[in-house]
């Protein structure tokens, strides 16, 4: 049941439709997850200060169950933050990953 948040400081017009879904699509993919089970919120128009800048940029928060650890996120990385990347036209050092790992007992 991942969990994933995407806040960014995009406006929502500059957002393309359909984000929520692809990025579901690939959360599924790389986390090896039922889409069906992957929920996404996206959070335009934050304020967020990366890296001594205010320039766009994304913070994705994703948590699950018993998927993350230091061997398993280095895998993720990568095609997560392609395709962060892509949807918000970001470089690389302008996204953010928070891998949160969950405990079952504390979903509902």
């Amino acid at each position: 049941m991942p969990l994933c948040q995407l806040y960014t400081s995009r406006k929502d017009a500059e957002l393309k439709d359909g984000i929520e879904k692809r990025m579901a699509e690939t959360l599924a993919r790389v986390l090896g997850k039922p889409l069906e089970r992957v929920t996404v919120a996206v959070l335009p128009g934050t304020r967020l200060f990366r890296l001594g800048s205010l320039a766009p940029s994304a913070l994705l928060v994703i948590a699950s169950i018993k998927v993350f650890d230091a061997q398993r996120n280095a895998t993720y990385t990568p095609a997560i933050k392609e395709a962060v990347q892509k949807e918000l036209d970001l470089p690389g050092e302008r996204c953010v990953i928070q891998y949160v790992d969950l405990d079952a007992n504390f979903l509902g």
